[in-house]
């Protein structure tokens, strides 16, 4: 019994250094409410109650932030992941055809014409990229914010987690976690992983709850 309840949840982060180019804008304040929103929620003490065995560290409720969609503390395959967007959109200056956005375009989604730059959203993953880089401002930051995923794993049967919302900010990601871990602490059983009620449930219905949340709709 000793063992039981050690496991904290889990809230890795990227770019600590505060250094990386990639970044659209810090998200270690972020990942510190998500902690702060899992221990008011007491879910380690919870999963403690409810292992049938010492905890291991499979049994940690796991979630992630990252600054970009490069996404180097794999949010996708945690219980709760968050990956920074920006999502780009016409500004008010006029293009010069320099072609800078096209070349810093990983997934070669920009085009050039006598308009000027052409974003194929189909292709674009909000990286931001293409508004960093554009000297005349023919490019901007339309809307930044975070997409969030769940029931990510790895292990015996691993998953990518499922996008639950597109682009929300902070505030939405804090109603979304505590939607999670509140349908968790209800309808968990005994010795039961997230990802084990994501498959039980359905992942549908988990998404209907945060919706819910956002909404400020009973479930």
């Amino acid at each position: 019994m000793e063992n039981r309840g050690k496991r904290q949840p889990d809230v890795s982060g990227c770019n600590k250094n505060a250094t990386c180019p990639n970044s659209l804008g810090r998200a270690e304040g972020l990942r510190r409410r998500m902690e702060s929103l899992l221990e008011e929620e007491g879910l380690a003490a919870w999963v403690g109650r409810m292992l049938p065995e010492p905890a291991l560290a499979r049994h940690a409720f796991r979630a992630a932030t990252a600054e970009c969609p490069n996404a180097c503390s794999r949010p996708q395959i945690k219980d709760f992941g968050v990956i920074q967007r920006s999502l780009p959109g016409k500004g008010g200056g006029a293009c010069d055809n320099c072609g800078l956005c096209v070349k810093a375009c990983c997934e070669c989604g920009i085009t050039l014409d006598a308009r000027g730059p052409a974003v194929d959203l189909e292709l674009c993953v909000r990286c931001g990229a293409c508004a960093k880089v554009c000297p005349t401002g023919a490019l901007r930051a339309e809307k930044k914010g975070f997409s969030v995923y769940i029931g990510g794993r790895l292990g015996r049967h691993p998953r990518l987690g499922v996008e639950v919302l597109e682009l929300t900010d902070e505030e939405g990601v804090l109603l979304a976690l505590r939607a999670v871990v509140k349908g968790y602490i209800r309808e968990g059983r005994r010795g039961e992983r997230f990802g084990d009620l994501a498959d039980r449930l359905g992942l549908g219905r988990l998404k209907a709850e945060i919706e819910a949340a956002l909404s400020g709709q009973p479930a």
